[in-house]
């Protein structure tokens, strides 16, 4: 159901832009809990995308479902709902679990909390592990192999490196 409301959001594979039918069918997939709906709708609202008036708060409960259902980076922008509300606590909380998930960003934010007096040195480096832990997991040979080719083929993008 997601699939398909991104391909009416962005018009792909022939279809339609229809963004009214995209978030129509992100908002059911949502109510089926899935987490990559939650964060979709997140996305949105924290953007105003689709047609939909920015809301924040809305934005924030959609991460909050996505978080809560192994959405890795709906927690780590989390995080940065809660730094920007300076709710450190909470924002250190919500990085140290995207991070143990093998989020890169959210440990590189970790590192330069870390060098501003933030964070223990002990907590960085049970959360480095963890997150070292997290990504040899996401390793295998046909992931690599096909990494290597998106290199080639120049469709390799950034993000695919968590």
């Amino acid at each position: 159901m997601c699939t398909l409301a991104m391909h009416y959001g962005d018009g792909d594979f022939g279809r339609p832009v229809d963004q009214r039918k995209c978030i129509e069918l992100l908002r059911q997939a949502a109510c089926l809990d899935d987490p990559f709906a939650q964060f979709q709708l997140g996305v949105m609202f924290h953007t105003g995308a689709m047609g939909l008036v920015k809301d924040y708060e809305k934005a924030r409960l959609h991460f909050e479902k996505a978080a809560e259902g192994g959405h890795v980076l709906a927690r780590h922008n989390l995080a940065c709902i809660e730094a920007s509300n300076d709710d450190d606590v909470a924002a250190m909380r919500h990085w140290r679990l995207s991070a143990s998930a093998g989020h890169r960003s959210s440990m590189e934010t970790l590192i330069e909390c870390f060098e501003e007096g933030f964070l223990r040195r002990k907590d960085l480096a049970e959360t480095l592990q963890a997150m070292y832990l997290a990504r040899a997991e996401l390793k295998s040979d046909d992931r690599d192999t096909f990494i290597a080719y998106l290199k080639r083929a120049g469709e390799y993008r950034d993000e695919y490196e968590c």
